[in-house]
This record gives C-alpha cells, structure tokens and sequence, in this order.
C-alpha cells in the first residue's frame, strides 16, 4: 500500500511550508510516530512525524523548497518493490548564462608600434580607440586612456537567504504591498518611567528572578490601551475588521541579524512581574533558537524597540494578518520647553503605524496619546499588582 505525505496545515493561515530537513533517507525503513521531516514555517520549525510504518519513497521537495499547504511530499510505501505514482514537483530550470562570443575582424588601423604592443598585451581591439596623433594615428597614450575608460566588471557577493530571513522578506512585502499603512508619532517624558521601573528592579528579581526591563512597563501600557481601543488588536478581512479575543503582543526580537517575533499571550491580564518572568523565557529561547511554532503563532498587535541600537524612531511596517505595531525609541535628552523655561527631560520618541482600513488617524492619535498618558503616569500600570 502507498500512503501520501503532503504538507500539513497547521492552522487557517497557513498557506505554505519549507522543507528544513529531511530526517531519513529514501528507502529508509520508517515507524509510525517517528520523525522523518523538519518543516519550516513562520520563523520556527517543526517535525512531521510517519503516519504509519513502511518504507520513505521517492522525496518530491529537496531541503530549502518552499511548498504549498496540502501538495504531496514524499510517499511511504509497504515494501520497496512497490510502484508510487510518476509526480513530481513543477520546478523551473534557471536559464544558465551564455558566454559572450565576439567575432573579431583584423582591420588596418594607424598605430604606433608602442600602441600596438600595448593593445597586443592588454588584448585592446584598436579599431575601437580613438587616436590623437597625425592623421588620426593611434599613439601609446591613447591605448592607456582606452584602457582607463572601460568599466571593469563588478563581482558581486552572493548571499543566500536564511529560512527566516526569506519568510521576512514574504510577509513584509506583502504588507506593503497590500495594507495601505499610515503613521502617528509622539513623544514621552520618561523621567517617572526610569524612576519606576528603577525602584522595581529589586523586587521583581525577587520575586521571578529576571530584571526588569522598559520593555515590560511598555507592554502593560499598550495591552491596557488595547482594551480601551479595541479596533487596532484586529485583522482586516475581505469586507469587514475582526477583533482578535484577546491581546497578545508579539515582541520583535533580533537574533543573529535576523528577526524574531514570539509572542506574550494575554498581556492585559499579567502583572508586571510575569510580563517580565514571560518575556526573559521567550527571549532566552529565541537566542538559543528554541522557539517552536505555537511561540511565534496568533499574535494580535507587535511592538518593536529599537531604542537599544540608539536609534530615536522607527516607521516600522506592520506584522500581517495584524492592524498595527508600535515602534520604540531610545530615551534621550532633550531640550523641552516649559512655561517659557528650557528643561532638559528624559525624551523616548513613540511611532505607531496603523492599517488605514481599520482605522482613521483620530484613532491612531488617541490611542497613541493613551499610551503616553500610560507611560508618563506608569504607577497605573501597578493597579493589578507587581
């Protein structure tokens, strides 16, 4: 008996996976429940474990193909004297680079002999240079000229795409191309925010043993403005915006120059100190590249703090299927006026950009403005408790 393997679907929006590894060999013997695959998908992996036992037959995808959600794989087999099917991947061979072949015709040209050994040397069609002596004659200096004016053929570097850096690369143009994005900015006195998260430093490591980090006061403060402003943790659809259930922000993370974003489930019902217990987890895995699919799946809204690399603000794109995602700046200082008067204040610089289909930018302005209510009031945020 001939039993298909075919690319699972995880969820409703999964379209397509890659081929990561394959974990047995054609013709390897195989038992039910042993993993013979790794796909992956959305930033993380996942290992596709034999339906039943036989023999692996005639892999269809090779590692590094990407292949649609329900198209068949590969095929297990009772034996190996059993005939599969004759179907194979739709692959497009790429054109191979054709040599230039040039045809060169002797031609008598005016040239001096030092301009003929020159061209001879260099390999220099004289018919093509332009002599500045008598009569048109080629001279020595002419050829170096010649030489000087040809472009030299650049070498560039080739870099094949990661796994994760081609998902990236899907999603975002897919963003841009499809969700007409627009953006709000403002800007934060952090100076109550820095002396919170200061005074809550020792207590938190107290009590879940990790640091607490600007991170976790930002994420308390937008998943209570989420609540507030519902319509920006949704998804747009066809003709019509559908609210997520709950508020679960996915947290961009960069590992290895590349970029992660697992996600914080229910953040809006966490105290800080779990926010912070969560995130320390999801961050140490994503650096040691433990994540698996269900980290990475189902977030409602992302933030994006690139205050770390100095950076004063970000127009980030945003994170399909979701409406919006909130950038975060460095905290710097800056010269504010005040009642006439120039302070110097402890300045973090907000940029939301929000799907303009889900919203007007009244929303995204006053949703913004909570936030930064939030973070200049940040004692709000202790209402559930540390």
């Amino acid at each position: 008996m001939i039993t298909k393997i075919v690319m699972p679907k995880l969820d409703q929006a999964m379209e397509k996976g890659t081929i990561g590894e394959w974990l047995k060999k054609e013709g390897d013997r195989v038992e039910k429940g042993e993993p013979i695959l790794r796909i992956d998908v959305d930033k993380a992996s996942f290992e596709l474990e034999a339906e039943r036992s036989g023999y692996l037959r005639k892999i269809l995808y090779g590692e590094g193909e990407t292949v649609e959600v329900g198209k068949v794989i590969a095929y297990i087999s009772d034996s190996m004297d059993e005939a599969i099917p004759e179907e194979e991947p739709i692959t497009v061979e790429e054109a191979k680079p054709v040599k230039e072949v040039k045809k060169v015709e002797e031609v008598e040209v005016k040239a001096s002999p030092l301009a003929k050994k020159l061209a001879r040397e260099k390999g220099i069609d004289l018919s093509k240079v332009k002599g500045s002596g008598p009569g048109g004659r080629i001279l020595a200096k002419d050829v170096l000229a010649y030489i000087e004016s040809l472009e030299k053929p650049v070498e560039h570097k080739i870099i094949p795409l990661s796994k994760i850096r081609r998902i990236t690369a899907e999603r975002m143009s897919l963003s841009k191309r499809t969700i007409p994005h627009f953006y709000v900015q403002v800007d934060v006195d952090a100076s109550e925010l820095i002396k919170l998260r200061q005074s809550l430093i020792p207590e938190v490591e107290k009590l879940v043993g990790v640091k607490l980090a600007y991170d976790d006061l930002i994420m308390k403060a937008t998943a209570i403005a989420l609540r507030e402003f519902p319509i920006l943790n949704s998804t747009f659809e066809e003709n019509s915006v559908k609210i997520f259930p709950s508020i679960d922000i996915c947290l961009a993370i960069s590992v290895d120059d590349e970029l992660v974003a697992p996600v914080m489930r229910e953040v809006d019902k966490k105290r800080i100190s779990e926010i912070a217990k969560e995130r320390a987890e999801l961050v140490k895995r994503a650096r040691e590249h433990r994540l698996e699919p269900k980290d990475v799946r189902g977030g409602s809204f992302t933030i994006s703090n690139v205050g770390m690399f100095g950076v004063d603000w970000l127009a980030a794109i945003i994170n399909p299927p979701q409406a919006a995602i909130l950038s975060i700046g460095a905290i710097k200082d800056t010269p504010i006026v005040k009642d006439g008067r120039i302070e110097i204040k402890k300045v973090m610089k907000l940029v939301l950009s929000v799907d303009h289909r889900v919203a007007d930018g009244a929303v995204g302005c006053r949703f913004l403005g909570r936030i930064k209510e939030l973070l200049e009031n940040p004692y709000i945020l202790l209402k559930d408790g540390i």
